[in-house]
């Protein structure tokens, strides 16, 4: 248990001390609502029930209620009628005055010290009462320092066995026990003793069963102890195991090192050889590609003049067609003439046979303009232009087949 938990089960009963005040001063804020009346009860309540001498600031603290110097005036007026009331007044005829005043004095010292005797005896009852509760709240701090410790052995014993949880458990519930027993107690204390001594036999026998519960949890402990170390043997065995296999993976693993570096070197050197023959492989790629450059300009140079020549040819074969069509009207024409010329020597024939007849007959000769000229007469001279070649024609058909030519060129091209 810490020192908090202490101080706090020490100021248990001032703390309830105080709250059955603070109720006893409600209750008399309902019963006297004016300030001095209730500050008047206030007084009598502390010094007549709870043997509290009160002062002027605690009257403020408790009742809080109108200015400061109301409690201090309140206060004053009490101790008046306090001390009224304590004084003796002996009333005989037969007396005198003087003698009345010594049998009263005798009289109230009497009254004072038993009342002192009888607050001492009161002060007596009530440090012998709050020294048993002060033990009885010594024994249940002691009570639950030891449950603590229980606690905190049964949570590491559940950390490292688990097998222990269900006497833990059933420890726990016998704390539990304890607990409301002890609480019960701590309600009684006041009370009675004799309920205080049941609950000392009860935690005594709650001790007992929780000792042999502990001894019980501590040969489990022991035994899981030993289980732990040949776990531990166990696992240092392997640990050594492991350590011989990784010494092999380790030289096996330099060797593979040197096979990467080798592997590295080879694949460098094959990266410089590459990158070698991407230069010269890049450098031929220029000079093809210049040279393919210079190829496709000649090729369009050549595309250019061989368009240029299929103009000029396609000029030349529409004049060689022109030429064409005026030949043909000119040998149709002279086709025409031929066959006028054929038919006139048929005519001069059928004259000569018509003289020979006349001759025979012994008719008159046909006169000039009858007698058609045995020598033929000449063509016309669109009919000599028409059967004689002429030199235009014979460009033409040169031009014909310089045409022809150069259209089988352009085909073959």
């Amino acid at each position: 248990m810490t020192i908090a938990d202490l101080d706090l089960t020490d100021a248990a009963p001032d703390f309830e001390r105080s709250a059955a005040l603070a109720d006893d001063i409600a209750e008399l804020r309902g019963r006297f609502p004016e300030t001095r009346a209730l500050y008047r009860e206030v007084c009598g309540l502390l010094f007549f029930r709870y043997g509290i001498t009160p002062t002027a600031n605690k009257l403020y603290q408790l009742v809080r209620k109108g200015s400061m110097g109301t409690p201090a005036e309140v206060l004053q007026a009490f101790w008046q009628e306090l001390r009224g009331r304590t004084r003796v007044t002996i009333d005989h005829p037969d007396l005198p005055e003087a003698l009345k005043d010594i049998a009263a004095g005798a009289v109230q010292t009497i009254w004072q010290a038993a009342n002192e005797a009888a607050t001492g005896e009161l002060a007596a009852l009530r440090a012998e009462a709050r020294a048993a509760a002060s033990a009885a709240e010594a024994e249940r701090d002691a009570a639950h320092a030891e449950t603590a410790l229980a606690r905190e052995e049964a949570a590491a014993l559940v950390a490292q066995l688990d097998t222990a949880r269900q006497t833990i458990e059933a420890g726990d519930t016998a704390l539990a026990a304890e607990r409301q027993a002890h609480a019960a107690t701590q309600a009684r204390l006041e009370a009675s003793r004799t309920e205080l001594e049941g609950a000392r036999r009860q935690l005594d026998a709650l001790r007992t069963q929780f000792s042999t519960e502990l001894e019980r949890a501590r040969e489990q402990v022991a035994i899981a102890q030993e289980r732990a170390e040949a776990s531990e043997r166990r696992a240092l065995r392997e640990l050594d195991a492991e350590r011989t296999a990784r010494q092999q993976s380790e030289r096996a693993a330099e060797a593979l090192r040197g096979e990467l570096a080798a592997a590295r070197a080879a694949a460098r050197d094959a990266a410089v050889a590459q990158a070698e023959a991407r230069a010269r492989l890049e450098t031929q790629v220029a000079a093809l590609t210049e040279q393919l450059t210079t190829r496709r300009a000649a090729a369009d140079a050549a595309a250019r003049k061989a368009a240029d020549d299929r103009d000029a040819v396609q000029a030349a074969l529409a004049a060689a067609q022109r030429r064409a069509e005026r030949a043909e009207a000119e040998s149709a024409l002279a086709r025409q003439l031929l066959a006028e010329l054929r038919l006139a020597p048929r005519e001069r024939g059928e004259g000569a046979s018509a003289e020979r007849r006349r001759r025979k007959a012994g008719g008159p000769a046909p006169s000039a303009s009858d007698t058609p000229s045995d020598t033929p007469s000449e063509p016309p001279a669109e009919v000599q232009g028409a059967s004689a070649p002429r030199p235009e024609e014979g460009g033409d058909s040169s031009d014909r087949s310089d045409s022809s030519d150069n259209e089988h060129d352009d085909s073959k091209d």
